[in-house]
């Protein structure tokens, strides 16, 4: 089955990291929301979507820097070492 792809955006460890970063920026935005919103219930509001959009999106930028390869196997190209002093031993 094929993929559907969203426009605008990426895929790989750009796309991963847009996506960490719009929930963050999203859970940012909900814990900002309570702070102007004097009720009991602005708490849970900020606790449970605010402190879970964060939670959940820095999960997945240190997934996503921890798996951080752009292709399927997670094998790194001979170009990624390049600078390195053992890349310019093995050349």
């Amino acid at each position: 089955m094929s993929r559907m792809r969203v426009p605008g955006l990426r895929d790989g460890l750009a796309g991963r990291l847009q996506v960490s970063g719009a929930l963050i920026a999203a859970g940012v935005g909900v814990a900002v929301a309570t702070l102007f919103w004097n009720h009991p219930v602005s708490f849970f509001l900020f606790v449970v979507p605010g402190a879970g959009l964060l939670i959940a999106g820095m999960l997945l930028y240190l997934w996503s820097v921890v798996t951080g390869s752009d292709d399927s196997t997670g094998a790194r190209s001979k170009d990624s070492f390049r600078g390195s002093p053992s890349a310019r031993i093995d050349e």
